[in-house]
């Protein structure tokens, strides 16, 4: 293996060391059949098979995402001759002409059921409109789902109050029907809970959210200038990861100072490999990199070197850590939070400051970094407080140390 070292200014608790480049590998089977979630310190986590499952509800907080699995041949339609009133006279004359709908490939929170959601009206969820007096999301939409063995459904989702997605689907001439909800309580932590259409069960197949950090997996995206929707085998970022794309470069040298990061979570995707005629095998672009920047500001270079095609599904790639970051030097800082999960409604927070300055504070952000909770720092030395994080809705936070020039963060779920 080798070594890589670059000279970095240390900033307030961000080292940079020497770190070891690991050469590393996936298998998504053959035709893809499964995804791998992946975490950069860890390797793969979990790989799971992608094609059991039909639909899935965004599990965060205040989250309202539903996706649908779109890479297994899954189509979606909004219903366009009539609003939830036709749920029994529905049919699919004339369907060939509706336009079908997929989920974004470049954010977890906009799903297929979402895409369609009005500009001008921000509480407007696609599928449902929000109420600001109630908290539910209430749906007025009918949908029409191809799923992938070939059946057709109809397709109504209720609404989402107190955590829980009610929703009912039958068969098109209105027999089967099944009317049935799904809990983000049961998939605290996690992105996503899923179900089934054609079993009618619930999956619990993804890691918690704090797990892992890429997905490798195949998605549906829309090829340009065509608008063509079309399945591709690539590399999806966890949300509140930033990814900078180094093209051109020596990647042993490159610079992750001198690229632009993304939020976008396709911003690795799958076109770092072209198929050649010639050979019947992939190319790999060996002037190309990516960093990758995470939650807590550690940074990863990663190299996309192999790819085996759908005969395996292996994907192969070098990723080193080139800065660890929140590694406290400061040995005259303690900060520890608990318990981790949280499911009492409090979180408890130990310090021990030498000094305090006028910053000096506990900020708690939510996934989306908005500051939830901002409590100041007013005395030195070891304290202990309580804080009632009641009213947070469950997902992932991040509960920062702010003491003069230092920062340190430390992930927190809420279940």
């Amino acid at each position: 293996m080798k070594k890589f070292s670059s000279n970095f200014i240390l900033i307030v608790l961000v080292i940079q060391h020497y770190h070891t480049q690991i050469n590393d590998s996936v298998y998504l089977l053959p035709s893809y059949v499964n995804q791998s979630f992946y975490n950069l310190d860890n390797g793969e986590i979990a790989n799971e098979n992608n094609n059991n499952w039909d639909l899935a509800f965004s599990a965060a907080g205040g989250g309202a995402s539903i996706r649908i699995n779109g890479q297994s041949g899954v189509v979606l339609y909004n219903y366009p001759n009539g609003d939830t009133s036709a749920w029994t006279s529905l049919d699919t004359n004339g369907i060939n002409n509706w336009s079908s709908v997929y989920n974004s490939d470049n954010s977890w929170d906009n799903g297929a059921f979402n895409i369609n959601a009005s500009s001008s009206n921000s509480l407007d969820l696609g599928w449902g409109i929000y109420s600001t007096i109630t908290h539910h999301v209430t749906g007025d939409s009918l949908n029409v789902i191809k799923l992938s063995n070939g059946a057709y459904k109809k397709l109504q989702i209720l609404k989402l109050s107190s955590g829980n997605y009610d929703f009912r689907y039958a068969n098109i001439d209105g027999s089967n029907e099944v009317i049935t909800s799904i809990s983000k309580s049961n998939y605290a932590g996690k992105n996503f809970g899923y179900y089934s259409l054609i079993n009618g069960t619930e999956i619990d197949r993804e890691p918690l959210s704090s797990d892992w950090h890429l997905v490798f997996t195949k998605y549906i995206t829309t090829l340009l200038p065509s608008g063509l929707n079309y399945g591709v085998t690539g590399v999806l970022s966890n949300k509140n990861m930033q990814i900078a794309k180094a093209e051109n470069v020596d990647v042993s040298t490159a610079d992750h100072n001198s690229h632009t990061y993304s939020s976008e979570i396709n911003a690795i995707g799958y076109n770092w490999k072209s198929f050649n005629m010639a050979t019947f095998s992939y190319d790999i672009q060996d002037s190309l990199c990516y960093f990758i920047k995470d939650d807590l500001d550690n940074v990863w270079k990663l190299q996309l070197t192999g790819f085996d095609g759908s005969s395996t599904g292996g994907i192969f790639f070098n990723v080193e850590k080139i800065i660890s970051s929140h590694i406290n030097e400061n040995k005259d800082i303690t900060f520890h939070i608990y318990p981790n999960p949280s499911t009492n409604g409090f979180l408890t927070i130990m310090n021990d400051l030498n000094q305090v300055y006028e910053n000096s504070s506990i900020k708690i952000f939510d996934a989306n970094g908005r500051l939830v909770i901002d409590k100041k720092i007013v005395h030195s030395g070891f304290t202990v407080k309580n804080i009632n994080i009641d009213e947070l809705d469950s997902g992932i936070y991040i509960v920062s140390l702010i003491n003069g020039d230092e920062i340190i963060k430390k992930k927190l779920i809420i279940q």
